[in-house]
C-alpha cells in the first residue's frame, strides 16, 4: 500500500509519498490534501499527533475510511537520529514518517474509524476539566507559599481562597456534564458502571477509560497498552542491548498519568494489581518499574472488562 508521511504545521502539511514533497494548506476540510489523495488509490497517511493541529487530518482520515498511523512528536528525533547513523543525508520529518511507514506502518495501520460523537463530547469536558485541575493546583500552591510569608495581606489570601473553590466547583461542574452525557447513552452508563467495578478505578479514572476504549474499539491488548504508552521499547544493536529498556510514552500522557495515580488504590485493593506489583518489589525493583507494571496490569483488566460487559470479579485464590 503506497504511503504518505505528513509533518503537521499550525498553517500547512508537508507530505512526502516517496517521491516528492508536497506542501497543502492546513484548513478547514483540507481540500486540496484531499484532492491529491482521492485519486482512486488506496493510500496510508502517516503523522505525528501535533497538539491540535492534527485535528483535521485525522478527521479527514476517518471521514474517508483512510488507513492511518498516528505517531507520538517525541519518536520524530529517535527517527532522525537512526536515519543519521544509515545515511550522511538529513531528511525532512515527512521523508522519516514517509520512512517509518514503509517499513512499520503495515503492521501498525489501523482503519480510522468515523468518530464517536459521544466520546468526543465526553473527552471536551475532561479537557476542561484537566485544565481547572492545573490551575486550581497551582493556585493552591501560589496560596501555600503566600500563606507562610507573615507580609502577605489577608485580603490577598482569602481571594486565593475563593479562586480556589470557584475551581473546585467548576472541575466538578465539568464531571458532572460529562456524568449526564453517559448517562442519555444506555450503553455507555452500563460500560462505564462495569468499569467502576474494579478494585482501583474511580469515577473520573472509569469516564477517562470510556472514552479512550470507545474511540478505539477494534483494538487488541497489545495495541490498547501501546495507545497508552506503557508498551515496552528495548534500544538495539545486532544481538547486544546497550540501555535498559523503557515505556515508549508515545499514547496519551493523560490516559498514562491517570493510571498511574489509579495504581495508588488498586496496588492495595486489587488482587491481581497487587500480585504483579508485590512480585517486583520482593524482587528489589525500583517503585516507579513496579507502579508501571501495576497500570499496565490495570489497563489491559479495565479492557477486557469493557469488552465483557461483565463486572469485575476478583481472582479466585488457589493457594490453601
Amino acid at each position: 500500500m503506497p504511503c504518505i508521511g505528513v509533518d503537521v504545521g499550525k498553517q500547512t502539511l508537508v507530505t512526502y509519498d516517496g517521491e516528492k514533497e508536497r506542501v497543502f494548506l492546513n484548513r478547514t476540510g483540507l481540500p486540496e490534501f484531499a484532492e491529491f489523495v482521492n485519486h482512486g488509490r488506496k493510500v496510508l497517511i502517516v503523522f505525528e499527533a501535533t497538539n491540535t493541529y492534527s485535528h483535521k487530518l485525522e478527521a479527514l482520515c476517518r471521514e474517508r475510511g483512510i488507513p492511518m498511523v498516528k505517531l507520538n512528536p517525541r519518536l520524530i528525533p529517535s527517527l532522525r537520529e537512526v536515519n543519521n547513523k544509515r545515511s550522511k543525508t538529513d531528511k525532512t520529518a515527512a521523508e522519516l514518517l514517509y520512512q517509518y511507514g514503509v517499513e512499520r506502518g503495515k503492521d501498525e495501520a489501523r482503519k480510522a474509524l468515523p468518530a464517536d460523537s459521544l466520546a468526543r463530547a465526553i473527552s471536551a469536558q475532561l479537557a476542561i476539566y484537566r485544565v481547572t485541575q492545573k490551575a486550581r493546583v497551582a493556585y493552591q500552591g501560589l496560596l501555600e507559599a503566600l500563606s507562610q510569608d507573615p507580609s502577605t495581606p489577608r485580603e490577598l489570601l482569602t481571594e486565593l481562597n475563593e479562586t480556589i473553590n470557584s475551581l473546585k466547583e467548576k472541575e466538578r461542574e465539568c464531571i458532572a456534564r460529562a456524568e449526564e452525557i453517559i448517562k442519555n447513552d444506555e450503553q455507555a452508563a452500563r460500560s462505564r458502571q462495569v468499569l467502576q467495578t474494579i478494585p482501583g478505578i474511580g469515577p473520573v479514572m472509569a469516564t477517562t477509560l470510556l472514552t479512550l476504549f470507545r474511540r478505539y474499539r477494534e483494538t487488541n491488548r497489545k495495541q490498547i497498552v501501546a495507545l497508552a504508552g506503557i508498551d515496552p521499547i528495548e534500544h538495539r544493536s545486532g544481538s547486544s542491548v546497550h540501555k535498559k529498556p523503557r515505556i515508549s510514552k508515545r499514547g496519551s500522557g493523560e490516559i498514562r498519568k491517570r493510571l498511574y495515580e489509579a495504581t495508588l488504590s488498586a496496588a492495595r485493593f486489587n488482587p491481581a494489581v497487587n500480585g504483579i506489583y508485590r512480585r517486583l518489589k520482593e524482587r528489589g525493583k525500583p517503585e516507579k518499574v513496579a507502579r508501571i507494571a501495576a497500570a499496565r496490569k490495570l489497563l489491559l483488566i479495565a479492557h477486557a472488562i469493557y469488552k465483557s460487559g461483565e463486572p469485575y470479579r476478583s481472582p479466585i485464590n488457589k493457594e490453601g
